[in-house]
């Protein structure tokens, strides 16, 4: 197939005028201006479109797609969570895969490709079709009442994604956060990503009740959390982000999640030991959380990619909705700069640097186009585009 938009962002380069893509199979083979179509091949026009490499969500949950519009924001984060599991025990298996088939077209119709999806329910991956879009799933883990995780429960995942070899992305583990899962489930996540090549990823540093329950060993979500049996042991001994750094949990296969509240003994660790971050921007407001560090962590040697988190802190899935925000926080970053947090940062945290997130020859063959009004800078047109893409293809399938 021989694509031929009037704007090629490789994200790899300068953007590319007239220039064509040629798709083998579900591989990039070619780019170049004046590349002809091949005999038989079949050629799709794009023109007025600025064509891309699919974007990446590099934190969603998919589960949580029928959530929406259930719990009004304002509240506190404990109380937060009291009523995201409220919501849970009503909710059927049929209940969460028509969200999750919801969320997917969601994305779809953002121009996100691939998303890394924390899965909490593992009776579901059974139950589910193959996805549409390249999926990383990441199986959530929480041992806050002593309940363990075991390695038979793991084993039986990790032979579940064996046996679908056409299911595109990958799998991972999602030790939930410090105040819900152990330091041995650290050690499991850590341990699997070194042996098994895979990332792992966890939420931290989210919120002032979490702040305040490992520094100071009080507050609401030391109380609630105390009232269901956690052991608090480890509070009142500073921050949970130097709890994990100093016991050597958080490596490169580790996409930390939210880091909104650091302390300044974190950033010096964080710069002997710089982390992928996932920042999620309309999660961020709808709690109305203090700025965002994004410079100091930049400072400190972490990349930062974007997700959209899920709808129960959310009213959409669409990475340029949160690009958007972020750029209202941040209005010096470019659109272009913006558009890295969705392709090469999140390809990179994935390892899938080269694969994902840019157009090459050898890359994988995802990628979207949107319009391009006259005269508009490339990035910037993507980063304001409205409505679905005018292009989509997943592993070369044109979708």
């Amino acid at each position: 197939m021989l694509l031929r938009p009037q704007i090629t962002l490789t994200m790899d380069g300068a953007p590319l005028a007239n220039a064509a893509v040629r798709v083998e199979g579900n591989r990039i083979t070619e780019i170049g201006v004046g590349l002809l179509p091949l005999a038989g091949e079949e050629v799709v026009e794009l023109p007025g479109q600025v064509l891309l490499p699919g974007l990446i969500n590099a934190h969603c949950h998919l589960d949580y797609t029928g959530f929406k519009g259930a719990i009004f924001s304002g509240i506190g984060f404990s109380e937060w969570i009291k009523r995201i599991n409220a919501i849970k025990r009503s909710f059927s298996n049929e209940d969460y895969l028509a969200g999750i088939e919801k969320g997917f077209q969601m994305l779809m119709d953002g121009g996100c490709t691939t998303v890394c999806n924390i899965e909490a329910i593992p009776d579901l991956f059974p139950l589910m079709a193959k996805p549409p879009i390249r999926t990383w799933w990441f199986l959530e883990l929480i041992d806050i009442r002593s309940r363990a995780f075991g390695e038979e429960a793991l084993t039986g995942m990790l032979d579940f994604f064996e046996a679908r070899h056409d299911w595109p992305g990958g799998f991972g583990l999602s030790p939930h956060a410090p105040y819900t899962a152990s330091i041995e489930l650290y050690r499991l996540a850590k341990h699997c990503g070194q042996e098994l090549k895979m990332p792992f990823t966890t939420h931290i540093a989210e919120s002032v009740e979490e702040q305040e329950m490992f520094l100071y060993g009080h507050g609401a979500m030391y109380d609630f959390l105390k009232g269901i049996g956690r052991n608090m042991e480890d509070c009142g001994q500073g921050s949970a982000l130097s709890h994990l750094l100093e016991f050597g949990l958080l490596d490169e296969k580790c996409l930390a999640v939210h880091m909104n509240y650091i302390q300044e003994y974190d950033y010096k660790l964080l710069q002997k030991n710089p982390l992928h971050v996932v920042h999620c921007p309309r999660c961020h407001a709808y709690f109305n959380h203090a700025r965002f560090p994004y410079e100091r962590l930049r400072e400190a040697g972490c990349d930062v990619s974007l997700g959209t988190d899920s709808l129960a802190s959310n009213d959409v899935l669409d990475l340029r909705a949160e690009i958007a925000q972020f750029r209202k926080d941040y209005p010096t970053v470019s659109a272009e700069d913006c558009l890295r947090m969705v392709t090469t940062i999140p390809a990179k945290q994935i390892g899938m640097e080269g694969q994902l997130g840019v157009i090459r020859p050898g890359a994988l063959a995802d990628l979207v186009a949107f319009p391009l009004p006259e005269q508009t800078n490339p990035y910037l047109a993507v980063v304001a585009a409205k409505g679905r893409p005018t292009f989509f293809m997943v592993d070369g399938e044109r979708k």
